[in-house]
């Protein structure tokens, strides 16, 4: 690998997190606090069936409880960052010690590997990390980014997994104060689809300026999987809507 591909590297990861990133999330967790605890409150109420988790796109777990990680005997922690694993030892490695949870890194694309590490791991839990709002700043054709985020739940079927991604995200003209924005958090209960209409009230919600970028992710879950929305303040008058949900199998 050249000098100049392993900077870049370092430095944005693929677009995807790197150096950048970290420094930007390192500065922004008094901004991030409430939602990140509406993140933790979700999955405290998540039951995974297994022990083992499959944890993609894990970076440096800047958004995830460490009391969450603690209740697994094994982990195995997917992430193209060369940053991701020294950071999510720096914390989260005291709280998993002391659970005696066994933590495993891998520097994989997790997500072009996931048939292959599904069969390698039949008895495991997943959780995907913020990871699948992503995908589409990797693969710039919008139709393959639907079209594999769509299959992901036809590839997990018979799995339980999980996940929190960006749905939308974009400026807004108005400095909101994360704690009264975050009362309007919204629970989703099935039947419901994700469609243009309920996403433009989102956006409205959250005083829209400007451009607002769809991220690709509404086909993620079945139509019946409850799913959580949360706003967070990204940067200062920049928002985004997460979507966090859980599918067990029936």
């Amino acid at each position: 690998m050249e000098l100049r591909e392993i900077l870049k590297n370092l430095v944005d990861a693929g677009g995807t997190g790197g150096l950048n990133w970290h420094l930007h999330a390192f500065n922004s967790q008094k901004r991030w606090q409430t939602t990140v605890a509406y993140i933790e409150n979700f999955l405290l109420h998540c039951k995974p069936r297994h022990s083992h988790l499959l944890l993609i796109g894990c970076s440096a777990g800047w958004m995830m409880p460490s009391s969450w990680l603690s209740q697994f005997e094994l982990i195995d922690a997917y992430d193209i960052d060369p940053l991701a694993q020294y950071l999510f030892n720096w914390r989260h490695g005291s709280a998993l010690r002391k659970s005696a949870t066994q933590l495993l890194h891998h520097r994989q694309d997790a997500l072009a590997h996931l048939p292959e590490i599904l069969l390698e791991h039949p008895q495991a839990s997943l959780w995907f990390d913020n990871v699948l709002g992503q995908h589409r700043y990797r693969v710039r054709n919008e139709a393959q980014v639907e079209n594999e985020l769509r299959r992901l739940k036809t590839t997990l079927l018979g799995r339980d997994w999980g996940s929190v991604h960006d749905l939308l995200s974009g400026p807004s003209h108005a400095a909101l104060d994360p704690q009264v924005c975050l009362h309007d958090v919204r629970q989703r209960v099935y039947p419901y689809a994700l469609d243009s209409a309920y996403n433009q009230s989102l956006v409205q919600s959250l005083y829209a300026q400007g451009i607002w970028f769809d991220h690709l992710t509404g086909c993620v879950f079945s139509d019946d999987t409850p799913t959580t929305l949360i706003p967070w303040e990204f940067k200062p008058r920049y928002w985004h809507w997460l979507q966090a949900g859980w599918q067990s199998p029936n």
